[in-house]
């Protein structure tokens, strides 16, 4: 093994046991593959109307290291942060759901935290091996919560990034802090790229009720919404620079 890469995991190993704050996972500075490329695998098992266009062409990204939270915000948390804000629950240690883009950011920076860009989620979820889900290349439909109804946080871990963050692909899908906007050197247009909706990442529970389509949980895979929408299957976490 070359110094160097000894010396980066033993920082890396330094700070995840002494410098993370409280239930947060270390992502270490570094490039990953963003997006998607046509002649990808997956692509075999898309459609022309699935076949994320939108985030081609794959593509090295350089990342300062920085912080996320190693689970979804919970319903209990959010309740802390804002009480009136309530719905029925029998599992306060559920994902909160139904909160807009400006109250999840809101909760966020009370935290003095922020949500995670996009570009960030996908290396938290992905690493540096390209994978399309958080546990191979391979889907499985048992590996991340894909069911009829949404779980405690941390439940099943093989839905587990190799940076050790939970929930990414299954569970609740999650507002990110970026607009839509196009990738450099995409060819595909969008009349909704600007400053118009908010990117969401990952998959989510009661897919299977409507025949669950493995085009829409990849992690490259970007989904959008207006940030006053609510929606029962989003949720968020926050992350934290360095």
């Amino acid at each position: 093994m070359k110094r160097s890469h000894q010396v980066l995991i033993a920082l890396i190993f330094f700070i995840s046991c002494s410098g993370n704050p409280p239930g947060m996972i270390f992502i270490p500075k570094g490039e990953f593959t963003l997006g998607v490329n046509p002649n990808n695998e997956i692509i075999q098992f898309m459609s022309d109307a699935t076949l994320s266009l939108n985030a081609q062409p794959a593509q090295k990204v350089y990342l300062k290291p920085f912080f996320i939270d190693q689970t979804e915000v919970t319903f209990e948390a959010f309740h802390r942060f804002k009480p009136k804000f309530k719905y029925e629950t029998m599992n306060s240690g559920e994902p909160i759901r139904g909160v807009s883009w400006y109250e999840a950011d809101a909760y966020c920076l009370s935290q003095k935290k922020r949500l995670p860009t996009e570009v960030e989620w996908e290396k938290a979820a992905r690493g540096s091996d390209e994978r399309l889900f958080v546990w191979g290349d391979q889907f499985n439909q048992v590996n991340a919560n894909f069911g009829n109804q949404v779980r405690s946080i941390g439940s099943l871990s093989s839905d587990t990034s190799v940076y050790g963050v939970s929930d990414l692909n299954g569970n609740v899908s999650e507002w990110t802090a970026s607009w839509y906007n196009s990738y450099k050197n995409s060819e595909f247009k969008d009349t909704l790229y600007g400053e118009n909706v908010k990117v969401i990442r990952g998959g989510s529970f009661h897919k299977m009720k409507h025949g669950l389509m493995k085009e829409f949980i990849i992690l490259p895979y970007r989904n959008f919404a207006p940030p006053q929408g609510r929606f029962w299957d989003t949720g968020f976490r926050c992350a934290k620079s360095i």
